[in-house]
């Protein structure tokens, strides 16, 4: 019999567990082992079986241990001492929780939503939805709700918080300079956040998507030119791109869905905002699309929608343009064909990934 230690973090990353099992190294066919700690517990490596292993205590009181090679969960026997093939079902953990975890000096609070489809046996894609101004992620959770979408396509879903500044909530989507709010470090907090859910959730790291609501929206742009290596795809709704942010190191599709009666963030641009063709005709350059979409006519309900997609020689559809005409400054509450803003988006995404079209 020996000691075995292993350390946990809780949900909200900050409180550190350790326990002791007493195995048997023959019971745990790991006699001889190497253990080399992974970044956040409680992944580790198992030298002998040259494979990454994953530890979970479950919700209903039982050990669960992960072996990513067999892709297959297995629940410690405490009577027997050995792991047996367990369904994985039951030990993770779903639905919504609120999250918060330390960076910059600042807490940092988020929603995460696991859907009861997820069952920890295979990798799933990861988005991130930002609120507006002013916004809460609660409130933002609401109006533009994907938990659906969460559900039906199996992926997780995060409704992150802004930070305060004179009262009101915001994102910092611009290099330190004069288009920051304040002085917060947005794009670390959305690198903690991956790391942190990464390290209890089984995410697909080809397959991380970031959208929000107008300076949510500016949020993704700025997402997508400062972490190219990680983002597969952004999406804007009522949003735009400041100027002055770094050209992405890599290609990164979007979606833009925009009102042309939008009163904060105007269609055709101001001297605070460039026009949202400005903002497409990057997007298509920089992805290695032609310069000229190809445009249809749709209506929802009453209202018309002209959609444009820029594409590349290959048919690949890299830039996808809703212009709402006479829409408002608004998360649409669109049918088209069935569709609404949340569905266009999940649609868009679902056809990329980091590594190119899926």
């Amino acid at each position: 019999m020996r000691t075995a230690f292993i350390a946990f973090k809780n949900t909200t990353g900050l409180i550190l567990t350790v326990f002791c099992l007493f195995l048997s190294p023959m019971d745990l066919s790991l006699k001889g082992a190497d253990w080399n700690w992974h970044q956040e517990f409680p992944w580790v490596y198992n030298n002998d079986e040259s494979d990454w292993h994953y530890w979970r205590a479950g919700t209903d009181g039982n050990f669960y241990l992960w072996k990513n090679k067999l892709q297959k969960w297995y629940q410690f026997d405490s009577i027997n001492k050995q792991w047996s093939a367990s369904s994985s079902s039951s030990q993770v953990e779903t639905g919504t929780f609120n999250l918060s975890l330390s960076h910059g000096g600042l807490t940092r609070e988020y929603i995460l939503y696991v859907p009861s489809s997820y069952n920890g046996s295979s990798q799933v894609p990861l988005l991130f939805n930002f609120h507006g101004f002013g916004g809460t992620s609660s409130a933002h959770m609401s109006s533009a709700d994907m938990r659906a979408l969460s559900e039906s396509q199996i992926f997780l879903l995060v409704y992150p918080q802004g930070s305060s500044m004179s009262g009101y909530s915001h994102w910092n989507a611009a290099q330190l300079g004069g288009d920051n709010k304040s002085s917060a470090d947005d794009v670390g907090f959305v690198e903690a956040m991956i790391t942190s859910i990464s390290s209890s959730y089984q995410v697909n790291s080809n397959r991380i998507y970031a959208c929000g609501y107008s300076n949510g929206g500016m949020m993704s742009y700025f997402l997508g030119k400062s972490m190219s290596d990680k983002i597969a795809a952004i999406g804007s709704v009522s949003g735009t791109m400041l100027e002055g942010n770094p050209d992405p190191t890599n290609p990164v599709p979007m979606i833009n869905i925009h009102g042309t009666s939008d009163f904060v963030v105007p269609y055709l641009g101001n001297s605070d905002y460039p026009a949202i063709s400005t903002v497409l005709s990057y997007w298509a350059n920089r992805n290695g699309a032609n310069s000229t979409p190809v445009t249809t006519s749709l209506t929802s309900g009453s209202t018309s929608v002209e959609k444009s997609v820029y594409s590349d020689s290959g048919g690949t559809g890299w830039v996808e343009h809703y212009k709402i005409n006479g829409g408002g400054h608004d998360w649409f509450n669109l049918d088209l064909s069935g569709s609404d803003t949340n569905q266009l988006i999940w649609n868009f995404f679902s056809q990329h990934g980091l590594d190119g079209p899926l």
